[in-house]
Order: structure tokens, then sequence, then C-alpha cells
């Protein structure tokens, strides 16, 4: 969900990490919940939207180092200050508003339980300078519809029947995830099924 359109731009941490706010500055959803649930609620809040974290979140990124940071701070895909007042002015949120968000969540994290969201869990507190600010929008990286497809990956038109020489597997096959996939799925998928879906050419067609 990047804004860049690049997976894997700014700290990639897990959400029990830091803060979700919107462009006006405050939180909008359980930032633990479901992709699609966080998809809709950007979404409805314009799209745009910031992760905030402090320094202590370079312990638990992912793939992350000094320099990393460094490079992405001077590309502008990641904003750094060292007051939350100053990293409000850099994405043009109130700063009042921000700090009063902060103040907030890190209270929750104190007593462990967000009565606005009711997050599930918190580990760390935005309270300890540089601040961090990476910019997010939701963006296509999977597809959960396509063609349906039987156990042995043949494609099934809409009365139900095969279609003869005609196989999917993969991100084109649909109803294999239910509503929301699982991260590591559509890996196992295309494997699988692409497996199989041979399997059956050449047991049908070469056999």
């Amino acid at each position: 969900m990047s804004i860049t359109g690049a997976l894997f731009s700014g700290l990639q941490v897990p959400p029990a990490n830091f803060i979700m706010v919107n462009t006006k500055g405050k939180r909008f959803v359980d930032e633990y919940g479901s992709r699609d649930q966080l998809s809709q609620a950007a979404i409805d809040n314009g799209g745009l939207f910031y992760l905030i974290a402090d320094e202590n979140i370079k312990e638990t990124a992912y793939n992350t180092s000094q320099e990393k940071i460094d490079a992405q701070v001077e590309a502008g895909t990641l904003f750094r200050a060292d007051t939350l007042e100053e990293l409000a002015e850099q994405i043009n949120i109130d700063p009042a508003v921000l700090v009063e968000t902060i103040t907030n969540y890190n209270s929750y994290v104190d007593a462990g339980y967000d009565p606005e969201f009711d997050k599930g869990a918190f580990d760390l507190k935005v309270e300890k300078a540089p601040f961090y600010a990476t910019p997010r929008k939701p963006a296509v990286h999977h597809t959960m519809g396509g063609l349906k497809i039987d156990t042995k990956a043949h494609v099934i038109n809409k009365n139900g029947q095969t279609i003869k020489g005609l196989f999917a597997a993969g991100e084109v096959a649909g109803g294999l995830h239910a509503g929301n996939r699982l991260g590591g799925n559509s890996l196992t998928d295309i494997f699988t099924f692409g497996r199989i879906a041979t399997d059956t050419a050449i047991a049908e067609y070469l056999g």
C-alpha cells in the first residue's frame, strides 16, 4: 500500500508497532485489522494515510538499516523529524491534532485497551525521537476473483461444465481464498494448481 507504487517503501513493521493516521492527523481504523478492512477504511478517508512511529521502531523493522532509512528520507518516501510537531508540519497535518492523537494512543498502550478501535495488540508507544511518517495508499497487488476451476484445474463455465483444453492456476483462478487472502497463499496457490494443471493436461492430452 505504498504511495509510490512500491510495495516495500518506508518502514516495514508489525501493525502492533505503529499508528495509522489520516491526512487530518487522526486514527481511523484498528491497525491490526485485515487487509480488506484497512484498505476500505483508507479509501473512506481519502486514500492517503501515514504510518507513525518513533526511533524504537527500527528494532522491529523488516529488512531495514540506518542507511536505507536515510536514503528513503532523502528520496521523500519516508519523513523524519525530531518532534511530533515538526513531523506534522512536514506532512501538512495540524501539529496539535497529531500530538493529541499520539498522546491518546500512548495512553491506550499503557492501559492495554483501545477504546476507539479496540486494537488487539500493542507493543510500542510513539515517544522517542526521531519520529517517522511513512505515506501509504491502498494498491492492488493481488486479485481475489477470477475463473472458476475444479480440483483438476479445469476452467468451469457458467453452466457448471468444464471447458475442454482450458486450465487456470494462480491469481487468474477465483474462489480459493474466500473474502481475504492469507499472506503467502498466492504462492502456494500457483505452485499447487500449476502442477495440478500440468499433470491433468498431460494425462488428458498426452497420456
